[in-house]
């Protein structure tokens, strides 16, 4: 045999030994831990006075376990409560994650509290589920860093008259503020038409009229009313607040009910703001505060049959069933 044709096989013999050893010594691969634990997060991490911010709860379980959606606090101090939304699971081979979204404006300045308390569900094998949940302090700032005690929003800030540099420096001054502020304005009003369009998004035809969203919406909430009560209020209350926004274009997702109720109402719902507001008030007190199950299960018949009513008031005529 060639030399060279030695020195083949002896490389290949190499590579092939190589190969061997490193799959042989390969460490095995192991997926995500599935022990049960539940934690609180705040997005973002810091608010400030007037802003509206997420309380997530995420909750880990094994593969099919299923989850309660927790309590709300029937009050949190330094907040309003304005949603609660129960997210799909997210189902990974090893673990199952659990997110519960519960939505707050921030109407007061210092340090708070959000409660801990436990989540509660059922395994895959039918076993009782219980995960407790620390509580997660809050701290809410001033907008603009003073007046710690100001509750109203400030106004816009009058600029000090030039002293000196002449009229150029002044209008040079005035012209980088102008460019500042509008591209600070854009940001902010790109950023806000995101969040609505984000709010409004759903999976229907693109097209359909929002009346049609809502009754599907309420279709699906009813559909839950049996196993989850407070599931099907959460839902009715995110479907007429959808509606109303997408009918009238009225900034209604964001705000808490006391904020509505001092606002001015969109011009084709002058006569049924009031009405509507006192709805959401309604759904807010049936799913925030302590019910008894049947108690809950009720009201959320009642409710439910109350925003289907303003839905089909509110339809053109020449669109009611």
């Amino acid at each position: 045999m060639r030399p060279s044709a030695l020195r083949g096989l002896a490389r290949g013999a190499a590579i092939a030994a190589a190969a061997l050893a490193c799959s042989q010594g390969e460490a095995p691969r192991y997926g995500a831990p599935a022990q049960e634990r539940a934690a609180l997060v705040l997005e973002p991490p810091q608010v400030a006075l007037g802003d509206v911010a997420d309380v997530v709860l995420t909750v880990v379980t094994h593969p099919g376990a299923s989850i309660a959606p927790p309590e709300a606090p029937a009050a949190l101090p330094g907040f309003q409560l304005v949603e609660r939304e129960m997210q799909d699971p997210v189902q990974e081979p090893s673990r199952w994650l659990h997110r519960v979204r519960i939505r707050i404006r921030a109407i007061d300045v210092g340090q708070f509290e959000f409660p801990g308390g436990e989540v509660t569900g059922e395994t895959a094998e039918g076993a009782a589920l219980a995960v407790p949940y620390a509580a997660l302090p809050l701290e809410v700032v001033s907008s603009l860093g003073e007046g710690p005690e100001r509750r109203v929003p400030f106004g816009l800030r009058r600029l000090p008259a030039a002293r000196v540099g002449g009229a150029g420096a002044a209008l040079a001054f005035g012209t980088g503020v102008v460019v500042a502020l509008g591209g600070v304005g854009v940001v902010a009003l790109a950023r806000r038409r995101r969040a609505e369009r984000r709010a409004l998004r759903a999976p229907e035809v693109p097209g359909t009229p929002a009346w049609e969203i809502a009754r599907a919406a309420l279709d699906e909430a009813e559909a839950e009313q049996g196993a989850d009560p407070r599931a099907t209020l959460d839902a009715a209350s995110r479907a007429l607040r959808r509606y109303t926004a997408a009918r009238y274009a009225a900034d209604v997702p964001p705000r808490s009910v006391e904020e509505l109720r001092s606002a001015a109402p969109p011009f084709l719902m002058t006569t049924r703001w009031s009405g509507f507001v006192d709805l959401l008030a309604a759904l807010d007190a049936a799913r925030f505060r302590p019910h008894a199950d049947v108690e809950r299960a009720a009201r959320a018949s009642e409710l439910l049959l109350a925003a289907r009513a303003f839905v089909d008031e509110t339809t053109p005529p020449e669109a009611r069933r």
